[in-house]
């Protein structure tokens, strides 16, 4: 009977024990201290041990906390000694904790997300693409009056009228100098090659409106006398216009003027935002 009683109650004992071990919660993590530190020294010098690198008790700390740390352990284990004898054993002991003090470096702060700046400027990338758009298709309509204009004899002008074709040729070959150049600021993103095509533009467009005035119909044409009619001479002689061969311009289209002259507007506006986008 008496066994029964006992192992019943053993039982119990054991369950309850059990029961206690499973309700009971996670421990807090352990977070180090001054005064954990300072008890951690104090031991060490006590027991005579040289700590050289951070141990857990100090582990978190800032080198100042640390430093007062070991100086409140130096003091507690030096205790109520004369001056001369306390800063003697002051020195002893505090040997044996700054090692620990030399391997604590400080810790250096992150650098804050908004430090982080952009190396290209988003609003730039539409702006340069519609930009490089509107300038192929203001090339492909240039390419289009350069070929009518060489088909219509452009190039065979007289020596008067030899700056015509090296206005036109150099207004269509710094066009697509230029095109190419904004190809690689969209792909690069570099500024200057923005405002270097900026410059590049302008002077584009002014060879482009010289080309355009010089290839113009001349207002003025010489006249002959007629010679007199049948009811004999004529005090007022009558005049007849006559056209002059040699300054006959190339006709050109103009429509497709009109449409090239609009998107190069269009062009240069685009050109100017992006730029000014890029920075």
């Amino acid at each position: 009977m008496v066994r029964r009683i006992a192992a019943v109650l053993s039982t119990g004992l054991l369950a309850a024990l059990l029961a206690a071990g499973c309700s009971a919660g996670v421990p807090a993590s352990y977070r180090a201290t001054v005064q954990t530190c300072s008890s951690f020294g104090l031991r060490a010098i006590q027991r005579h041990v040289t700590v050289t690198a951070e141990p857990g008790a100090c582990a978190g700390l800032s080198p100042v906390q640390v430093n007062m740390a070991v100086t409140r352990a130096v003091k507690e284990a030096v205790g109520p000694e004369p001056k001369a004898i306390a800063r003697h054993l002051a020195v002893q002991d505090s040997a044996y904790l700054t090692p620990m003090l030399r391997a604590i470096q400080p810790r250096k702060p992150a650098p804050p997300a908004a430090a982080a700046t952009p190396t290209r400027p988003s609003g730039g990338v539409p702006l340069g693409l519609a930009a490089l758009m509107a300038w192929f298709v203001t090339a492909a309509a240039g390419s289009y009056l350069l070929a009518g204009w060489r088909a219509a004899g452009g190039l065979r002008r007289r020596p008067a009228a030899s700056l015509v074709p090296v206005t036109v040729l150099s207004h269509f070959g710094l066009a697509v100098a230029g095109l190419g150049l904004w190809i690689a600021f969209v792909i690069t993103g570099t500024r200057v090659l923005a405002w270097v095509g900026v410059g590049l533009i302008v002077l584009i467009a002014g060879l482009g409106m010289s080309a355009f005035s010089a290839a113009l119909p001349e207002p003025g044409r010489s006249a002959s006398p007629v010679g007199p009619g049948p009811a004999g001479p004529d005090p007022v002689a009558r005049v007849q216009p006559q056209a002059d061969p040699g300054s006959s311009k190339v006709r050109t289209p103009v429509a497709v003027i009109a449409v090239h002259g609009t998107l190069a507007t269009a062009t240069i506006l685009l050109v100017f935002l992006a730029a000014i986008g890029a920075g």
